[in-house]
């Protein structure tokens, strides 16, 4: 039986760690985990991952690719839920449901095991100013927001945390802005938009804010810069209701998928410009997102009155992948 030297003219070398700089077509063996590595260059796209345990739009998510949480939401039965899913990159759980049903809460505010799940609507469809947290297995409630707020979005993580936009009543924008401790919600300066339903990603002091309604179509962008918002680039698809990443995005690598008006557009943002990225599957809004630009991820949404479909983004680049035999 040839070798893979005699195949190839080299030797396949024994690492106890994965090369930290890639290049196509490398072969290693890596003796930590006992696998058969390969390198190869990929296509950034998305592709169709495991669905959800229950359908709904709504929905709020944080965390990574590979272990995301999708909390609370509108489900198949017209109603709010408050059930809540993690995902470990192969197939989502259902976990402890929250301690308040409602839908449309922070979304992007945390980690798979330490979330923040803010405001919201009630079954009545009220706004509300609950908030619990998320330690990885179970909901705990903390001090209540100051205003009452529904579609509105999130920053930073569980213990260094900002809330911006929504709505109150559900149809109509607020510029409120909170910060939280960890303990307690703080009223911050009004910002500089009234919207409801945006994108952000990154921490509470250097993210960015992009879309949102009203109108439904804004193609507006803000960064905040430890206290001060300024002007962002311009969205290429106005939108609001996206897919985006949160906290495991950066205010220099943001991206949004989907959104209304109906679209299957993503794009990328760099610090500076908005740009076109490969589209998702099918055109829906009000989704959960988690992850980075890179390696993203989105999943429920409408239309109707919830999807269960999940879709990761794998970004070009080249990437380590395990040698199987079956």
């Amino acid at each position: 039986m040839s070798t893979f030297r005699q195949i190839r003219g080299t030797t396949v070398k024994s690492l106890t760690s994965d090369p930290s700089i890639l290049q196509n077509n490398q072969v290693w063996y890596n003796s930590t985990t006992g696998t058969l590595k390969v390198s190869q260059d990929q296509v950034a796209a998305w592709a169709s991952g495991n669905n959800m345990t229950s359908a709904r739009s709504y929905v709020a998510g944080g965390g990574t690719q590979n272990a995301a949480l999708g909390v609370a939401g509108y489900n198949t039965g017209s109603s709010a839920t408050g059930k809540t899913e993690e995902y470990d990159g192969t197939s989502w759980s259902e976990q402890d449901d929250l301690g308040t049903t409602r839908y449309s809460v922070s979304r992007g505010l945390g980690t798979q095991t330490a979330f923040i799940a803010a405001g919201g609507n009630n079954p009545s469809s009220t706004p509300v100013t609950n908030s619990e947290l998320y330690n990885g297995t179970s909901w705990s409630s903390t001090n209540a927001i100051n205003v009452a707020r529904s579609y509105l979005s999130g920053f930073g993580t569980s213990g260094a945390g900002l809330i911006v936009g929504g709505a109150n009543p559900r149809s109509v924008a607020v510029n409120n802005s909170e910060s939280f401790d960890g303990t307690n919600w703080t009223a911050n300066p009004a910002t500089p938009f009234t919207l409801k339903s945006g994108a952000s990603s990154g921490p509470a002091t250097a993210g960015v804010f992009a879309g949102g309604t009203p109108p439904a179509s804004t193609t507006t962008s803000f960064e905040i810069n430890s206290t001060t918002w300024t002007a962002g680039g311009a969205l290429s698809v106005g939108r609001n209701a996206m897919g985006f990443g949160g906290q495991g995005a950066t205010q220099t690598a943001a991206w949004v998928a989907g959104g209304t008006p109906s679209t299957t557009a993503t794009e990328h943002y760099n610090g500076t410009s908005w740009s076109s990225a490969p589209v998702i599957a099918s055109a829906r809004s009000g989704m959960g997102g988690a992850g980075t630009q890179f390696a993203g991820l989105i999943f429920g949404g409408s239309p109707d009155a919830g999807t269960a479909a999940t879709e990761e983004f794998s970004g070009a680049g080249t990437v380590a992948k395990t040698v199987t035999v079956s």
